[in-house]
């Protein structure tokens, strides 16, 4: 332990500062400490076992273990590790407590990582952290129920932004652990999957399920992660596009739903959603939902969805969708070109009519620079005639007034200077 000491200004503190300060050491020597300045926190120790959760499964035995003391306040977190003996027991000494802090204990154990929250008075009393044999079998996870809450419809852009809430739960007393690379055909794919709708964007999913990844698959996503045995949940949002007053949805439910729900607020009332059965409505903290329903579907049947009598855009809107979206720049802008386009030469027609007067040659200019000219000019007369500006009587004529006197100004030529 090192000491600091005070600065120089302190030689010149008062006189009965100073006194007071050998006062209260005085006092400490003669009573000891004051209760504030003894409270000094004492380390403590967490004790537990390891326990296989998974009917015949081995003890899990001379494994690591390691607990993590985490400090929200301060932002920091210590870690102590101990290892567990033949049958599964393990301890913790020397833990400097944490007030307000929390503990975790974690293991890892055949492939899947195990952790336990202690709290409260789970800190001083022997703790135990369950673990579990794995399986590759999906069919151990059942949904109990998937919700599809259509949130909000944006009848301006035709959107519907969606929210679907899972709860699924595993029976068995094993881990599912999903098969990543192995994979050599579908029915190989062990892990969660679900349907997203057509043109499907902005997805977001949150689950309690331990690690894992979110990758796209066919027309949804599949979640990797591990399903522990007991309940967990998991939500997703997206949003997706209708065309005209309805739209379908193929919801395959891979693992099919021991119940199926689409909820709708009272607000989109005039909504209607088949094959499903319209249930009595619901209020959900205060706000009251359309329901409709369906019960008992097989794995991979699924159902498809048809969503009818979606809000539509209002005549001024739709006006300018119409006016505004990429068809018109497709077809109308061209076509406003194009007639932009025939304006144009009808006024390059009319001019040219106008300037069709016999050209003039100063003749007392230099001969190579009234050549030059002329030759422009016979160019100028072909890309008239080209275009059609110039009927062809009258551009034979011109171009031939205007080759005799190219003859005329070149010297060496027939009729030249």
């Amino acid at each position: 332990m090192s000491f600091h000491p005070l600065p120089d200004r302190a030689i010149g503190l008062p006189l009965v500062f100073t006194l007071a300060l050998c006062l209260l050491f005085a006092g400490l020597a003669l009573h000891g400490p004051s209760p504030l300045l003894a409270q000094v926190p004492e380390e403590f120790s967490i004790s537990g076992h390891a326990v296989n959760g998974t009917a015949g499964g081995s003890v899990p035995g001379n494994l690591p273990v390691d607990l993590h003391a985490i400090d929200g306040l301060a932002g920091r977190v210590a870690t102590y590790n101990a290892t567990t003996d033949d049958e599964g027991a393990f301890s913790f000494e020397g833990i400097a407590p944490i007030p307000g802090g929390s503990y975790v204990l974690v293991m890892d154990f055949d492939g899947m990582r195990y952790s336990s929250l202690l709290e409260g008075d789970e800190v001083g009393s022997p703790v135990s952290l369950e673990v579990f044999e794995t399986t590759d079998d999906l069919a151990v996870v059942e949904i109990q129920r998937q919700a599809m809450i259509l949130a909000d419809v944006d009848q301006t852009n035709r959107e519907i932004r969606a929210l679907e809430v899972l709860s699924l739960s595993n029976n068995s007393d094993r881990t599912l652990l999903p098969e990543l690379t192995n994979i050599t055909n579908p029915a190989d794919i062990n892990f969660l999957r679900f349907s997203l709708p057509e043109g499907a964007g902005e997805l977001s999913v949150q689950s309690t399920l331990p690690g894992g990844d979110t990758i796209p698959m066919g027309t949804g996503f599949a979640v990797t992660a591990p399903v522990p045995p007991g309940e967990q949940q998991v939500t997703y949002t997206y949003k997706f596009p209708y065309e005209g007053d309805s739209v379908e949805f193929s919801q395959r439910l891979i693992q099919g739903a021991d119940l199926y729900q689409v909820l709708a607020p009272v607000s989109l009332s005039q909504i209607q959603v088949s094959p499903l059965e319209a249930m009595p409505r619901v209020d959900v903290e205060g706000t009251p939902y359309l329901v409709w329903e369906g019960r008992d579907i097989p794995r991979r049947q699924g159902v498809v969805l048809q969503f009818s009598q979606l809000p539509q855009p209002g005549l001024g809107t739709i006006i300018w969708q119409e006016i505004s979206g990429v068809d018109l720049w497709l077809t109308g802008i061209p076509l406003i070109l194009g007639v932009a386009l025939a304006a144009l030469l009808l006024y390059g027609w009319m001019r040219g009519q106008r300037v069709a007067a016999p050209i003039t040659i100063d003749n007392d200019a230099p001969a190579q620079r009234r050549r030059q000219s002329l030759v422009q000019a016979i160019a100028v007369l072909d890309d008239r005639f080209e275009q059609g500006l110039v009927e062809e009587r009258d551009y034979q004529q011109r171009r031939s007034e205007l080759m005799q006197h190219v003859r005329q100004a070149t010297p060496g030529c027939p009729g030249g200077e």
